[in-house]
């Protein structure tokens, strides 16, 4: 038998000032503990404890990890200009290639990974230039971040205008400069590169950089790679041969980067600065890859002591709607959300979780679509009693922002605490006494 099976309480509702409000519910069960029996027990919801809203901008986000390499550009009328590039070091394992053999041409080979962000239909443009420093993470740090720049020349080695269909074709060919694979080529074949270090001291990777006007941020995948077409003269059929240089899934990331000037961000110039949604037209944002989170306050949760008795939380749950309009097919956004705490300085402190220690999740509860309305609910019953007991309770508050954070640019608008009632964020919370 269950708990909630074994114990059948008398529920009595009282409204507390202009703090609480509350709905009647006779004679149901609450799955709150053996120790309840016999009481008579208060239970009360609670929808109007104060919730606050407000945006920030993480410095950096650590990028070594990533399955996908991000690269194109888009102007948004909200969140400004969001850009992509990426850094490829290439590994080659080749080094006895015969002396009868001669360079034909060489290609960038990126393959697809499906991802794609805002309009592929107009033309999209890359750039492609030699790395001229050795990629490593910056000074001490052993990750790369999307702050992350290595200096590059300045000349193309190759450029591509082009539509792009990451969902019907597999990869996008570049080619590239022939005098650049030549030298390559002929430098393995001629004997004055012969092993990786060789290799790496002479060719330390590509740059591949969209042009500004681009329309779109298309997802590759660290399996790219770059082919070179070679022949033998002593081969009959003087087939083509190839020679491929795959991608460094290591040393192999993106830098996405922002500019925000003339948009309401202009002033999160670093991860302590935040925007309440009371000065953003009562909204708060997110953008994955640039950093861009909303955090959220609950400043009066100590007022559940005011209640006379000794009280629990059975339930609570935070409510994030959609500003309505603000996605679309193209700016599209995802079913579920990551929820973290941090504190004061928006330093992450761990991953929100719920009693039972598992991973919690802002999840879609609601979709209206007649008056397109969607609503996300985070379960915060563990997060509520961690701020009620922890020395430092005052000081923690929930980051939430986009799956895939470090790998993709999805972006949302949600409404703040001050919008209109059916939309607003809001906290909805059963709280029982049962010592009065």
């Amino acid at each position: 038998m269950t708990l909630k099976q074994a114990i059948t309480i008398p529920v009595f509702i009282i409204v507390l000032c202009a703090l609480f409000t509350s709905c009647e519910k006779d004679n149901e069960d609450y799955p709150v503990g053996e120790d309840w029996v016999d009481l008579d027990t208060k239970v009360y919801f609670i929808d109007t404890l104060s919730v606050k809203n407000a945006t920030f901008k993480f410095d950096s986000i650590a990028v070594s990890s990533t399955s996908r390499l991000l690269i194109g550009a888009y102007t948004d009328p909200v969140f400004g200009f969001t850009k992509s590039k990426t850094y490829a070091q290439l590994t080659n394992y080749t080094y006895d290639l015969d002396n009868t053999t001669a360079f034909d041409s060489i290609a960038l080979i990126l393959n697809y990974d499906n991802y794609f962000y805002n309009d592929t239909i107009p033309v999209q443009k890359i750039n492609i230039y030699q790395v001229l420093d050795d990629i490593e993470p910056n000074d001490d740090a052993t990750s790369y971040y999307n702050t992350t720049n290595i200096t590059t020349n300045s000349t193309t080695i190759g450029s591509k205008s082009f539509i792009a269909k990451p969902k019907k074709d597999d990869s996008l060919h570049v080619t590239l400069s022939n005098s650049f694979g030549k030298t390559l080529f002929e430098k393995i074949r001629d004997n004055k590169i012969n092993n990786s270090d060789e290799f790496l001291k002479a060719y330390k990777g590509l740059l591949i950089e969209p042009d500004a006007n681009n329309t779109a941020i298309l997802g590759f995948l660290k399996s790219s790679f770059v082919r070179i077409y070679y022949s033998d003269k002593d081969e009959l059929s003087n087939a083509s041969l190839t020679l491929d240089l795959p991608f460094d899934a290591t040393n192999s990331f993106h830098n996405i980067s922002s500019i925000t000037q003339n948009t309401v961000f202009e002033s999160l110039t670093n991860q302590k600065n935040y925007l309440s949604s009371t000065a953003t037209s009562n909204t708060t944002f997110m953008q994955a890859g640039t950093g861009m989170a909303t955090r959220i306050d609950i400043p009066n949760l100590k007022t559940l002591y005011d209640i006379p008795g000794t009280g629990i939380i059975i339930d609570a749950n935070i409510k994030l709607t959609l500003k309505q309009n603000s996605a679309t097919k193209k700016l599209h956004t995802n079913d579920s959300l990551n929820v973290y705490i941090i504190d004061k300085k928006a330093t992450i402190v761990g991953t929100l979780t719920d009693t039972q220690g598992e991973t919690v999740l802002a999840l879609i509860e609601n979709e209206d679509d007649e008056f397109n309305i969607t609503t996300y609910t985070i379960p915060v019953k563990y997060f509520l009693n961690m701020k009620l007991t922890s020395l430092n309770g005052d000081n923690l508050y929930l980051a939430i922002f986009p799956k895939d954070f470090n790998q993709s640019v999805n972006r949302y608008i949600f409404n703040g605490e001050a919008a209109s009632t059916t939309v607003k964020s809001k906290l909805e919370l059963t709280y029982a006494i049962y010592d009065n």
